[in-house]
């Protein structure tokens, strides 16, 4: 073993067993994806990471019961972390080590922008303009600056049409096929086709080219955190999801996600058009015509988390889900087919009754052998 190889076995060693204490020692915080832990660096790790003892930092372990439900595009997000930190040094957090299982990063000490203005509030006009500038700097990335790219990406840095079909091939194969053997049955009974995101995809007309860049591709409240420092003011986190590609990707992810009042939609997409415009004039290129697009991909392709998560809640009771947490499912079902179905074509929503059926018939029929995720842990 070279030397190398012996300190990079004796580093991740020591990062797991810190990712142990984290699990026994740590302040646990919510996450879809991860099991986040924070607490402070020990005289150990702060060695290899260089950083002080009892720095705080956040340990992120990957959930392994989570269900396939979102895009990647990089297994890593260490890495996304560490090309993205030379562009955005102060606004992204520092990716310090990883484990065999877990990855490091430093804490970013603040308040999430939900809990100071929740969903379908206001966002202060700072905050906005701030983030749209945020974008700007993202949209100077080219794609020698980011960790190396699947085989399939478009080969043209402006091929906005292709990458979008290359998203819902994407959602085809990470989301839905692994999925389909135990929620398939259920997709059909609430009337969305096997080849759903097929046709979405063969339906898409010609679009203007826009440059790629960095995209982030999860910017909603819970990912903004908003600093007791105030320099900087807000960071992002979370940027497992990141990508490369069309800007216009981003910020209708960003427009629904971050369910603005829709009398502030068009202020948003104002402010990012403007910061746009000032590092990336051809990003803004047929905003008014293809934005639409990526909106309605987004609501399509939400319709495979919402059900899945909805549905599987209900597995705690499968032979007789409570009554309140069937409605609760219901709703949200409803609510996700609702906005997907003109993007996909379907043929009309179902009822309260049908969907209902719908579930408990899920939940008696259903397997119990849980979908495999297709990516590895992160680092």
């Amino acid at each position: 073993m070279s030397l190398a190889e012996h300190d990079d076995h004796a580093l991740a060693d020591t990062c797991d067993k810190f990712v142990r204490h984290a699990i026994r020692a740590g302040v646990r915080l919510r996450g879809h994806h991860n099991q986040n832990f924070v607490l402070p660096l020990t005289e150990e790790l702060a060695r290899h990471v260089e950083c002080e003892v009892g720095t705080p930092v956040t340990v992120r372990i990957r959930r392994p019961e989570a269900l396939p439900v979102v895009v990647r595009t990089w297994p890593r997000e260490g890495e996304v972390l560490d090309a993205v930190g030379r562009m955005l040094p102060h606004q992204v957090p520092r990716y310090l080590a990883a484990g065999r299982e877990a990855s490091i990063h430093s804490y970013v000490d603040g308040v999430p922008l939900s809990e100071l203005h929740p969903d379908g509030t206001v966002v202060p006009g700072d905050v906005v303009e701030e983030l749209a500038n945020l974008s700007a700097r993202m949209a100077q990335a080219g794609r020698e600056a980011l960790p190396p790219l699947p085989a399939d990406w478009p080969s043209d840095d402006r091929d906005s049409r292709g990458f979008l079909r290359l998203l819902t091939a994407q959602v085809d194969h990470q989301v839905r096929e692994p999925n389909w053997p135990v929620f398939g049955r259920l997709f059909i009974a609430l009337g969305v086709p096997e080849d759903a995101m097929r046709r979405f995809a063969g339906r898409l007309p010609a679009m203007t080219g826009r440059p790629f860049a960095l995209l982030h591709a999860d910017l909603h409240r819970d990912n903004v955190i908003v600093t007791r420092s105030g320099a900087p003011r807000l960071v992002c986190v979370d940027w497992e999801l990141a990508t490369y590609g069309d800007p216009l990707h981003d910020l209708a992810i960003h427009l629904v996600r971050m369910r603005y009042p829709k009398p502030q939609r068009e202020q948003v997409i104002d402010a990012w058009c403007r910061a746009l415009r000032r590092t990336s004039p051809d990003s803004v290129d047929g905003v008014a015509q293809d934005l639409r697009h990526y909106v309605e991909f987004e609501r399509a392709q939400s319709v495979y988390p919402d059900v899945v998560r909805a549905a599987q809640s209900l597995t705690i009771r499968p032979d007789h889900p409570g009554r309140r947490e069937l409605a609760r499912s219901t709703a949200v079902v409803r609510k996700a087919l609702k906005a997907a179905a003109g993007p996909l074509g379907l043929d009309g929503v179902p009822d309260v009754a049908d969907i209902e059926r719908a579930l408990k018939n899920w939940c008696r029929f259903s397997t119990s052998a849980p979908p495999s995720p297709t990516t590895p842990a992160p680092r």
